[in-house]
């Protein structure tokens, strides 16, 4: 398992746990919303909502395709094709939270 450092609250991040990598680093989740909600000003706050709602949620599911296990080689790559798009997506929404 993968381990890190997160850049706002300086705690290991795992494999496992709900966190993003950004330009600085890898972060929790949590920290990374939390130090961007601090940082925006209150008229972007209902569109960092929305787009910590979608990271949230595309998060869990590389955490749920994570945890399938299967015994065939054609199911792993099918399960690896559908992390890596999953994980790009999720991607995109960090850096456009991050930009905000």
């Amino acid at each position: 398992m993968a381990e890190f450092n997160c850049y706002v609250c300086s705690g290991k991040v795992r494999t496992g746990e709900k966190f993003t990598f950004t330009k600085k680093g890898s972060v929790h989740f949590d920290c990374f919303i939390g130090s961007r909600r601090k940082e925006l000003p209150a008229e972007k706050h209902e569109q960092l909502r929305d787009l910590s709602l979608l990271l949230d949620s595309q998060l869990k599911y590389l955490l749920d395709v994570l945890a399938i296990k299967s015994g065939t080689g054609s199911d792993n790559e099918v399960i690896s094709t559908a992390y890596k798009n999953s994980e790009k997506e999720a991607g995109e929404t960090t850096r456009r939270i991050a930009e905000l």
